[in-house]
Parts: C-alpha cells; sequence; structure tokens
C-alpha cells in the first residue's frame, strides 16, 4: 500500500472537474482504494449537499470507482474557507517504508432497520463496520489515527435529535473497534447524555443521502509505502490552536523566530470541533447558541480563522458537534504530513 493525497479546489457543489483531471493523470485502474473527503459551499435546504453526491457518484460510476472508494461530502464554508475536498489515493504495492506511513481501509454495510439508528444495537453495527476496515487497510487499532463514518439519517420522528444520536452511537461503536471505549459503557441511556463517554479518534457524519454505514480508517502502519503519515489530537475548546501547535511540532514540524509554525509539509487536516453545552468558550459566554444564526455557521466561521491563522490555509476539512467524540467542548483534529526528506 502507498497512500498519497490529492487536494482539490471546488467552484460549484458539483464541479468535480479538478478531482477527474487528478485521476485521470493518476490512471483510475492502478487506484486499490479511494477515499473522499469534500466540504461545498451551500445550505442543507437546497441540495447542495446531494448534487455534490451526485456528481461523485457519477465520476466513480464512469471511471469504475465505485467499489473501490468511500466519500463524505458536507455542507458549510462558511467565514475564510475554501470549498474544497481530498483524494486519499492508494496507489497499489510499493518499495515500503522503514518507518510507519499512512494507510487506509474502507468499509461499507448495510445498516440495521431504521427505527435502531442511535441506539446501542446500532452503535454494535457500526463496531463491525469499522473492524471490517481494519481488515481492508490490514491496520490494528493501535496504528489508528482517525475513524470517519458515516450514517444513514433517520426518515421518522424527530430527524434532527435522532440523528445526533445516530452520530454518537457510530462515534461509540467506532470507539469499541478501536478499543477506547469498553462495549459494556454502551448503552441506550449512555448515547448523546453521558458527556464523561468518549472516544478520540473518531468523526462521525449523517445525511440524507446516505443508504449504507460507511467507513474510512486513516492510520500509520508498518510496511505501507510513501512519505506522508498523519496524526491526530483533541483540543480542549474551540480556540485551542495551544495543542494543535504542539502536536505538529512533535510530528516535526519547526517553529520559525516568531512562533509561526511551518506548515510547507502539511498535506489534509480534517478538524471536527464544538461548543460547550453552557455556550462558553475559553471560559466566557459566546452567542453561539442563542442567535438567529445556526451554531454550525458560527463554528465553522470561527474555525476558518482558528486554524486558517494556525495552519497558514483556507482548505480544510472542518465541521461541527463532535458528540462522543471528544470532551464537552472539545474537539478532535487530524493532519496529514509529508515526512522530512532526508539530507
Amino acid at each position: 500500500m502507498s497512500v498519497d493525497i490529492i487536494a482539490f479546489d471546488m467552484h460549484a457543489s458539483d464541479d468535480v472537474s479538478a478531482l477527474k483531471a487528478a485521476l485521470r493523470a493518476r490512471g483510475s485502474a492502478r487506484i486499490q482504494r479511494l477515499a473522499l473527503l469534500m466540504r461545498v459551499a451551500g445550505e442543507y435546504t437546497d441540495g447542495s449537499r446531494e448534487r455534490a453526491r451526485g456528481a461523485v457518484e457519477g465520476l466513480l460510476a464512469e471511471m469504475d470507482l465505485v467499489d473501490r472508494s468511500e466519500f463524505i461530502t458536507v455542507i458549510g464554508a462558511e467565514g475564510a474557507s475554501t470549498p474544497c475536498g481530498y483524494a486519499f489515493l492508494d496507489m497499489g504495492d510499493c518499495a515500503a517504508s522503514t518507518t510507519r506511513r499512512l494507510a487506509i481501509g474502507r468499509a461499507r454495510i448495510a445498516p440495521p432497520d431504521e427505527t435502531s439508528i442511535g441506539s446501542a444495537a446500532f452503535a454494535f453495527a457500526v463496531a463491525s463496520a469499522v473492524k471490517a476496515a481494519l481488515r481492508d487497510g490490514r491496520m490494528n487499532a493501535d496504528d489508528v489515527e482517525t475513524v470517519i463514518v458515516n450514517v444513514p439519517q433517520p426518515t421518522t420522528g424527530d430527524v434532527g435529535l435522532r440523528g445526533r444520536q445516530g452520530r454518537a452511537a457510530a462515534a461509540l461503536g467506532a470507539g469499541i473497534a478501536i478499543g477506547e471505549v469498553r462495549d459494556s459503557a454502551v448503552t441506550d441511556d449512555a448515547i448523546v447524555a453521558d458527556g464523561e463517554l468518549y472516544t478520540k479518534r473518531v468523526q462521525t457524519f449523517t445525511g440524507p443521502a446516505i443508504r449504507n454505514i460507511e467507513v474510512i480508517v486513516i492510520g500509520n502502519r508498518t510496511g505501507a509505502g510513501g512519505d506522508l503519515f498523519a496524526c491526530n489530537v483533541i483540543t480542549r475548546d474551540l480556540l485551542d490552536a495551544r495543542s494543535l501547535k504542539k502536536m505538529l511540532v512533535g510530528a516535526g514540524l519547526k517553529l520559525d523566530a516568531d512562533g509561526e509554525l511551518d506548515t510547507g509539509r502539511l498535506v489534509a487536516t480534517i478538524a471536527k470541533l464544538g461548543v460547550h453545552p453552557s455556550g462558553h468558550v475559553a471560559g466566557a459566554p459566546t452567542t453561539i447558541f442563542g442567535s438567529a444564526t445556526p451554531p454550525e455557521k458560527h463554528v465553522r466561521a470561527a474555525l476558518s480563522g482558528v486554524l486558517g491563522a494556525t495552519l497558514h490555509t483556507t482548505r480544510i476539512f472542518s465541521t461541527f458537534d463532535p458528540v462522543q467524540q471528544a470532551p464537552l467542548g472539545g474537539g478532535t483534529i487530524c493532519c496529514i504530513l509529508r515526512a522530512e526528506a532526508a539530507p
């Protein structure tokens, strides 16, 4: 396995022209696995996410990549954000690195009955899917940096609440699979309600066009080729750039004389951050949960500034509400870096 990443901009929600050109240049027949993360401009109600998903499905079918691919499309390019995507391409066997390098695994399984979304039974189904993705990527739990899980959106009852419960259950199920959550702790009553129960290396999503439980595992393993590697950190709150910088310095990035990160080797950033239910950030009250603007718009715009200033880029896959994916008020950030070239 040798994984590379292509970053591409999107000029409309269904604009996959840059992605198509990149895949053609690589040769679709050579791609063993493909994982796509796309952040598009638009609203939940204007069909942008569905148009993006339809465009990707059409492209994958055209290039005969459907059975080798998983992908996530999310809404949200507020603030100083560029609508963009990342394509993780496993180009097959190559000379193995002597150190652990980036690996991906994927899985797709039919979900349980719609009525189970947000339940412990749903979490256990997700755990099975994540274990299948680990096997696909030839990884064990210790290799994992981030598990990405996409689950169907419920169609009955309080769809918003049940969708959040579905994402929380998916997080705990993934946590079971990677050894961060005890299966006995995952009960129907604990889902969403127990803020002290969370996993640390998972990001979950839901959407109306999702029909299966879809999993992408990102990690580092011995025997993989290429020159990329992943790292992940839990943050304390929306403004916690310190934890992110500490992780990246520990991973080998340098600080200049002004204390700024040299991010020339940063390839991709996948971030999911939230706000404490009190609405406080850094100990002070905010209007995030009290204004006419939806909370996710507040957070995504804020992240464009915090992460953009820290990482010197507007191209970040950033989303809101890591329910049971981080401590209350905190978040989780995965960065992909290119290894420093040997002198």
